[in-house]
């Protein structure tokens, strides 16, 4: 004769019961919950843009098992990626456009021998700070970090070239 082992019986209710509610499982999901919500909703978004970052966001925990840390875990993680994305994206709206503008200047001069002086499409305006289009506006936006950080650095260096050939007083 076999004899079955039975099943240990748990005395607590709440082992038995779903850790999600029904109306929990079925609540709209919006962009703000995707986005800043430590638990991932179980339901895709309906908005388009929500769905987009919903998909990201499955993903991330997929690939990097957030499901398996604690909530302030999870929400130090989403913190840096965050912030990592943040200033890419204005790294990229700051520095970029500079910079695209820098390339195309040296593939004219590579590609057809024109200087960056020489042609007035590819010269910087000349007038500082006022602009002519959209494109000179955004390039002097983008540059003007770069060349104040450029003039303190020029600032700093004389003033410690000149620490080198003044008279010390005792």
């Amino acid at each position: 004769m076999v004899r079955q082992s039975q099943a240990p019986v748990v005395s607590d209710p709440a082992y038995y019961s779903a850790a999600m509610s029904y109306h929990e499982w079925k609540r709209e999901t919006t962009l703000s919950s995707v986005l800043f919500n430590p638990h991932l909703p179980y339901s895709k978004p309906r908005g388009a843009l929500a769905s987009f970052f919903w998909r990201r966001r499955v993903w991330l925990e997929v690939t990097f098992a957030l499901s398996m840390l604690e909530p302030w875990e999870k929400i130090l993680i989403m913190l840096v990626l965050y912030a990592t994305s943040i200033l890419l994206t204005i790294g990229a709206f700051l520095y970029l456009p500079h910079h695209l503008y820098f390339l195309q200047s040296r593939a004219a001069y590579y590609l057809f021998g024109i200087s960056p002086s020489a042609s007035s499409s590819f010269a910087p305006s000349s007038e500082g700070l006022v602009a002519d289009s959209f494109q000179d506006r955004l390039k002097n936006a983008a540059s003007w970090g770069l060349n104040a950080s450029i003039a303190n650095v020029n600032s700093l260096g004389s003033s410690i070239m000149a620490w080198g050939t003044s008279s010390s007083e005792l």
